[in-house]
């Protein structure tokens, strides 16, 4: 079997590049591998939200072309899936914090059009009385955010790529990349060899497992996240919810459109493990911020458990492209440290401009691999979870 470009991995990104490549070059042979099944990764363990607020001015200009991708993307692929932009909120306890979120408002938020609303400690309360925010300073509503379902933006792109000709293959590891003369041949898979010049490892925490195999060594650590899910109960959190308070050790909470509960801290830290386990240690610290921020969730029940990866790089910023040093037709689309899903419909367009027409996008040039050996690191410290 021969193919123009073969895509690692079937979570949401790489079935985005495969759709945009299609759409871009009809008629491309293209043939996306997933190890186990469609979304197995990151793309349906994740939190299902969008945002454009970030902390590097690179993110938030690539994360506004990739809003305006999904808020349409029902229109586009023909699944609904379900946006609502109720915001995210972050609740801030202390003047420094405060001060640098109404620095970055200033500076770059408000630049691009999507400013934040500042609310006292009384506006909070009146917005959202369930909530414990003894010693609130502010509130930082960003209300350009919102929910978006994973499951159906994933799979639209996947039916999206079938209807367009490509191929996806599930229960097909790549085993590894065969190189010769510095130039990508194809992937052995564990069920025979695919020839293809061109290899994009969207592999998510993966990634860099498949790249050695290719004698490429990309500065990733996948780090696990667990979350937990509430009994469902009639809608009443509108926004994302961050707790900014130390002791609160990253709490976030949600409600899904079903009307469950959801959330997550950032603990434990749990390093360099590919096995998607759960532990009474997240259970109970979570249960414990979560009550003392919202009591009444006290007297709801637990669902369910699960956990997924935050693939981590060095700068928190994902990594796009190719480095010169690789071998030929080698790419990748990773590292994208806990936004892989918001980001991943206009990741899609610049992967497809940058193979299709060689070109390297203005908005995707920061995110080259090449950054990290030149010391241009983008450095987002807006990581939520």
């Amino acid at each position: 079997m021969k193919r123009d470009i073969v895509i690692v991995g079937g979570g949401v990104v790489g079935l985005s590049i495969a759709y945009y490549l299609l759409k871009k070059k009809p008629g491309l042979k293209v043939t996306v591998l997933e190890k186990k099944y469609i979304g197995y990764g990151a793309s349906t363990r994740n939190g299902s939200h969008i945002r454009v607020h970030f902390w590097s001015e690179e993110n938030v200009r690539f994360a506004i072309e990739s809003r305006k991708l999904m808020v349409n993307l029902g229109k586009e692929l023909g699944w609904n899936p379900i946006l609502y932009l109720g915001g995210y909120l972050w609740l801030i306890f202390d003047e420094p914090t405060l001060k640098a979120y109404e620095d970055m408002n200033r500076r770059v938020w408000s630049k691009y059009g999507y400013p934040v609303l500042f609310l006292d400690e009384k506006e909070v309360k009146r917005r959202y009385p369930y909530l414990n925010i003894s010693g609130l300073v502010k509130g930082v509503l960003g209300p350009q955010n919102g929910k978006i379902h994973h499951d159906f933006v994933t799979f639209g792109y996947y039916y999206g790529v079938k209807k367009r000709g490509g191929e996806v293959f599930e229960y097909n590891p790549v085993e590894k990349i065969v190189v010769k003369e510095n130039q990508v041949k194809g992937v052995e898979t564990r069920n025979g060899f695919i020839e293809a010049e061109n290899v994009i490892v969207a592999a998510g925490a993966w990634s860099k497992l498949i790249l050695k195999t290719a004698g490429v060594d990309v500065p990733l650590t996948p780090v696990r996240k667990e979350l937990g899910v509430l009994e469902p109960t009639k809608p009443f959190i509108e926004p994302l919810i961050i707790d900014m308070r130390p002791e609160s050790q990253g709490l976030y909470i949600c409600q899904t459109p079903r009307g469950e509960i959801m959330g997550s801290v950032d603990y434990p830290h749990v390093k360099d493990e590919y096995e998607f386990t759960n532990t009474m240690k997240y259970l109970s610290t979570f249960a414990r911020h979560a009550i003392n921020l919202i009591p009444a969730l006290k007297y709801l029940s637990f669902l369910r458990i699960w956990s997924g990866d935050y693939n981590m790089s060095p700068d928190h910023s994902h990594i796009l492209g190719r480095d010169d040093k690789w071998p030929e037709g080698l790419y990748i689309a990773t590292g994208f440290s806990g936004h892989g899903f918001m980001m991943a419909p206009y990741v899609g367009v610049v992967m497809a401009d940058h193979l299709i027409d060689g070109v390297t996008p203005e908005l995707m040039k920061p995110f080259l691999p090449t950054r990290f050996e030149d010391g241009r690191l983008i450095k987002e410290m807006m990581v939520i979870g």
